[in-house]
């Protein structure tokens, strides 16, 4: 009788301790499974921000290449499968010379944010500087940058002006044999304009240059500022800081160029 109830004990004993061994290995498995899952979305999603960067250093260089060419286009091939692009209104870009405004542009900006796994620990310009507002001849005039914002971000932008002098022009009016002289000023801004945004895993990232408008403004003699102001924040050049000569007149050309950016599946 007493080893039957042994033999019974054992048996039940050993269903026990199948089924919890069967419950311990289900939940090994399930959190392996969920823990592989994590792993290869977070590997995903961090290819595509990377690749999301990738696509805006090639935005910014095609901007370059096509600054001056009205009508051109360029386009890249990426992936929003994980990533979604926006495009942002950022403010007005306003430009004075000699406290006289003599532009006011509507900036925006191309952004494109990362999956729910990635996040940007330390902002990053990988190109340019977002904090300047005035740049030379060898600074690049656009920006790209990584940021964490409710999620990690990088950004295409021109909230900037490129102030270069170009030396001083001598010029003849047809009745005064003697040449009048003027610095010459150039000032470069750009304008990112939005057309669709219709994202899908595979799109076309679509740049064309609209147009290039230029208008010219004389000044008197002496020296002046050229002041650029941008949401709050504000940054100044002098005509003798650029190396020009006060005691002639002055001749700003201001250009700007006006990029459309869309984005299509295909």
């Amino acid at each position: 009788m007493s080893s039957k109830v042994l033999r019974d004990a054992r048996g039940f004993s050993e269903v026990i301790s199948s089924v919890i061994l069967t419950s311990v290995i289900m939940v090994i498995v399930i959190t392996s499974a969920y823990y592989a899952n994590d792993v290869i979305r977070y590997n995903l999603e961090s290819v595509e921000f990377d690749q999301a960067i990738n696509s805006l250093l090639s935005l910014e260089r095609m901007v370059d290449k096509i600054m001056f060419n009205p009508g051109s286009t360029c386009s890249i091939r990426t992936s929003f499968k994980t990533t979604c692009p926006y495009f942002t209104q950022d403010g007005t870009l306003v430009i004075f010379a000699n406290e006289t405004e003599i532009a006011s542009i509507s900036e925006n900006a191309f952004r494109i944010k990362g999956g729910e796994s990635v996040g940007v620990s330390l902002s990053f310009d990988y190109v340019g500087n977002h904090s300047k507002l005035i740049v030379d001849l060898n600074e690049p005039l656009g920006c790209v940058r990584k940021y964490q914002n409710q999620g990690a971000w990088v950004s295409l932008d021109y909230f900037r002006i490129r102030c270069v002098y170009s030396g001083v022009m001598s010029y003849y009016n047809g009745t005064n044999p003697e040449p009048k002289r003027r610095n010459v000023v150039e000032i470069l801004a750009v304008q990112l304009n939005s057309s669709d945004l219709n994202p899908m895993e595979r799109s076309r990232v679509i740049l064309e240059n609209l147009d290039v408008q230029t208008q010219q403004v004389i000044l008197p003699q002496g020296n002046f500022s050229i002041t650029v102001q941008f949401n709050g924040n504000e940054e100044s050049v002098s005509l003798t800081s650029l190396g020009g000569n006060p005691e002639i007149p002055t001749l700003i050309n201001l250009t700007t160029v006006r990029f459309k950016i869309t984005v299509l599946g295909g």
